[in-house]
């Protein structure tokens, strides 16, 4: 009998998960991206651990408010001119995504995933001996004008009553939390059983070097095909290599729609494309990740300085950057905190994958094939990553998982 080989495309911190999951148990698996391991999208993230995420971006409410001013340069959530005829299509699923029965649809499967997530993901680094990077802490949404108090005490009641844990403090405790903020603010809602990582790029070490250490191996190959092959598959790459394996997991992030459209799974995924600064010699006092309500950032304390990331703008893969987005970003972080040291500011954009409905394409092919599908994870990437590796290992390793996975299938937008 043939020795099992997973073919894991794609390393970022998804795909990484997934095949340590699996090269923990003693099947060989290789790892193939044209980037080394975590240094894709799951390289700048937030690292912000957000189980408090219950509800799709898809609803009514985000309909309602935003597609107003998606052209707007300034706006936290933008479409580039350009682009607009492109994602047109995309748009339309979205708005259709976001009538109420599918909302509930949505709102109940991703719950699903979120439910599980923080104990998975802090199991998944417990493996990896690197249980260090985790704290489970909370965070804080400040709030800072007088009317968004109640509109934003709605939002939070909505939340709980999926099971989020959330406080409101007064400005003085505030204050208290974040010696360092320079904005006024009439309060803030702590979060409870969020948290965050020290640094996504060492989750994304920690896990390669798991998978070395149980025999995984890896390519640093761009992959341009994949082919069932003989009951098995040839993943084909830009420098002529064919890699045969048994199986195969589909863990490209925003490049996965390419990939599955040659298996017969086109999707329509696209791009919210994410910005972020750091400041690396900024370690702040306060130990918990501080966002704004109204300005739609979040600032994360790490050991390799702080993180600001913010605003989702839709360019596709190929525009390069636009650096008015990186200018508010560091225009929201001189307002609320104005003493941090900005020596060596640092400037990153990455590609989050994104579906109209805001779930993941998750689990085996429909066709009963060795294919296994885990992208589209949007801003909950690194969130979700334990449940994702659990998810797949257990049915690659021929175990049932213990979650429908019906809500995430590729064949639910035909």
């Amino acid at each position: 009998m043939q020795r099992p080989t997973v073919l894991v495309v794609g390393a970022g911190v998804i795909g990484l998960a997934c095949a340590f999951r699996i090269a923990r148990e003693g099947v060989r698996v290789v790892v193939v991206d044209r980037l080394e391991p975590g240094r894709g999208t799951s390289f700048g993230n937030a690292g912000h651990i957000a189980t408090e995420s219950v509800f799709p971006l898809a609803s009514p409410a985000v309909v309602r408010g935003s597609l107003g001013y998606l052209l707007d340069r300034e706006s936290p959530l933008r479409i580039r001119p350009g682009y607009a005829l492109t994602i047109l299509p995309w748009l339309l699923r979205f708005v259709w995504s976001a009538r109420s029965s599918a909302y509930a649809r949505g709102t109940k499967a991703i719950v699903s995933l979120i439910a599980p997530a923080a104990r998975d993901f802090a199991e998944l680094l417990a493996l990896a001996g690197a249980s260090r990077l985790l704290h489970l802490d909370g965070h804080l949404v400040l709030v800072e004008r007088a009317e968004n108090v109640a509109k934003s005490k709605s939002e939070v009641e909505a939340m709980r009553g999926q099971g989020v844990r959330i406080d409101w403090i007064d400005a003085p405790k505030v204050k208290e939390l974040v010696p360092e903020l320079g904005a006024h603010v009439e309060g803030a809602w702590h979060y409870q059983g969020t948290g965050h990582v020290d640094d996504p790029y060492a989750v994304s070490r920690a896990l390669e070097a798991g998978i070395r250490a149980a025999g995984g191996e890896f390519l640093q190959r761009e992959v341009v095909d994949i082919a069932s092959v003989n009951g098995g598959f040839e993943v084909h790459t830009s420098t002529g290599d064919r890699i045969a394996g048994t199986h195969v997991i589909l863990a490209a992030g925003a490049y996965s729609n390419r990939l599955s459209s040659r298996l017969g799974y086109s999707v329509p995924l696209d791009t919210e494309r994410g910005y972020h600064i750091t400041l690396p010699k900024a370690f702040p006092r306060f130990a918990l990740p501080v966002s704004s309500y109204e300005r739609k950032v979040i600032m994360t304390p790490m050991t390799i300085g702080l993180r600001m990331t913010g605003t989702l703008e839709f360019a596709g893969l190929d525009a390069p950057p636009d650096a008015n987005r990186w200018a508010m970003l560091q225009r929201h972080l001189a307002a609320l905190l104005p003493s941090m040291p900005k020596d060596g500011l640092t400037t990153w954009m990455g590609f989050r994958p994104t579906l109209p409905d805001h779930l993941p394409v998750l689990g085996r092919a429909p066709d009963g094939r060795n294919l296994f599908f885990a992208f589209g994870h949007q801003h909950l990437g690194l969130t979700l990553s334990g449940i994702t590796a659990r998810v797949i290992a257990d049915q690659v390793l021929g175990r049932e998982p213990e979650l429908d996975l019906a809500p995430f299938s590729p064949l639910r937008f035909r």
